[in-house]
């Protein structure tokens, strides 16, 4: 599933190792001029979420999207790695060309846009969710991972800024990547690492955002891929002023040396049943198979899966007018395990988007905030149509002709929950157009 992404991704990038054998850089980037990047908000930091219930919800970002508009050329996640789609190209649905079968409610969007991040975080924040957790490359200065390093800093920046935390889940594959294409000798693994880890105390883990998970920074491995020994990843945490919990995919976590497994998409409770009652049990089976101490357990929640991949493609499984997500959430939100993450809000490659789409709406999201209001009863406040409020927001930033002080108003507003305020003054705003 989420390995077929990156294995198409580093398909793509080895077409780049021969000019990278030859001239010892990144390929040149198209002839087009980058235009200017916008301003980064100067907003203060609104508080972080407190929803006052037991369970956190994370939802896990794809921060590698570029578009033309923002950094001067479509990136291979919209238009494939061979080009094959062409996203200033419409179909005859009247939506762009890309390399998925859905299309974002927002239209497409750069991973490093400020007024994207801040919609996407604050209709999750109005959807009850605690933060995000990046797809992370790392540090490595070496194919298209400094591109992604720089959209995840942004994404944590916005999250600070709409007070809700953040973290990291790191590809190991990089290194692999680094070692196949020569960039890193394989005795240099373990420094690599301990670099990486060192970098995200340095820079992350000892930020008040940065989430906590059994009162340490959680980093999240997807993998371990290619690095498959205890020893480098342990020393590479021992080394650290405070030791970051450290989980992997839930059937291999053990060897990195982890302190415990994250499930992902599992086809496994839905086929061949159709009892409500056997696929809430299976999905429990699911989630407790490879441990039974709910703290080396971090549960999964996703809408369905429709991937887009000629090669490896793996089985469908149907979304079910939301309730593939409504049931994993269920059972996630009654278990005994303190963390779900949300697979994922806009991998459009593999069709997981909880994020609101042409093709659904704001299904999804409304399940999650649904999940949350159950949990917390009146005490939780956000209503369906409250979701809709940052992008009316983000519709109003991309005129480029408001007075951003107003604009940053109404995220202030949205940011703290107060919503009818922030729907006041849209309408005041949108009225005057």
């Amino acid at each position: 599933m989420k390995q077929a992404t990156h294995d198409h991704a580093l398909r793509g990038l080895l077409m780049a190792a021969v000019w990278l054998a030859l001239t010892g850089c990144q390929p040149p980037l198209p002839v087009e001029k980058a235009p200017a990047q916008k301003a980064v908000s100067a907003r203060k930091p609104a508080p972080l979420a407190d929803y006052g219930g037991e369970k956190i919800l994370m939802m896990h970002y794809m921060p590698w999207y570029r578009t033309k508009a923002v950094r001067g050329f479509w990136g291979s996640h919209w238009t494939g790695h061979n080009a094959e789609h062409n996203p200033d190209q419409i179909g005859e649905d009247g939506l762009p060309d890309i390399w998925s079968h859905y299309h974002p409610l927002i239209g497409l969007y750069d991973s490093t846009d400020p007024d994207v991040l801040e919609c996407h975080l604050l209709q999750m924040k109005l959807a009850g969710i605690d933060g995000v957790i990046a797809d992370w490359y790392g540090i490595a200065g070496v194919a298209d991972f400094p591109e992604i390093h720089d959209a995840t800093r942004a994404l944590f920046d916005a999250a600070r800024i709409n007070g809700m935390t953040f973290a990291a889940c790191y590809e190991d594959r990089t290194i692999q990547l680094q070692v196949e294409w020569g960039k890193l000798e394989p005795d240099q693994i373990p420094q690599q690492l301990a670099e990486t880890f060192r970098w995200m105390e340095d820079n992350w883990f000892s930020h008040a955002h940065y989430q906590q998970f059994l009162d340490r920074p959680l980093v999240l491995n997807f993998g371990p891929i290619y690095v498959r020994d205890p020893a480098p990843w342990n020393a590479a945490r021992n080394a650290l002023s405070v030791k970051p919990v450290l989980f992997g995919l839930h059937h291999i976590w053990r060897l990195a040396g982890g302190d415990g497994g994250f499930t992902w998409v599992h086809h496994e409770p839905f086929q061949d049943v159709s009892s409500p009652e056997t696929i809430r049990t299976r999905i429990g089976e699911v989630f407790s198979y490879f441990s039974k101490n709910p703290d080396e357990v971090i549960v999964s929640a996703y809408p369905g899966f429709n991937d887009v991949y000629t090669h490896e493609r793996h089985q469908e499984l149907a979304y079910r007018d939301g309730k593939t997500l409504e049931q994993t959430l269920e059972v996630g939100m009654a278990g005994p395990w303190k963390m779900i993450q949300l697979v994922t809000w806009n991998d459009y490659g593999e069709g997981t988007m909880i994020e609101p789409t042409h093709e659904f709406g704001y299904r999804f999201l409304e399940i999650v905030q649904d999940a949350r209001r159950q949990e917390q009863g009146a005490s939780f406040r956000y209503t369906h149509e409250d979701l809709r409020l940052p992008a009316r927001l983000l519709d109003l930033r991309r005129t480029g002709n408001l007075d951003r002080s107003e604009l940053d108003a109404i995220a202030d507003h949205l940011a703290r929950g107060q919503t009818p305020e922030a729907r006041r003054l849209l309408d005041r705003l949108e009225a005057a157009r």
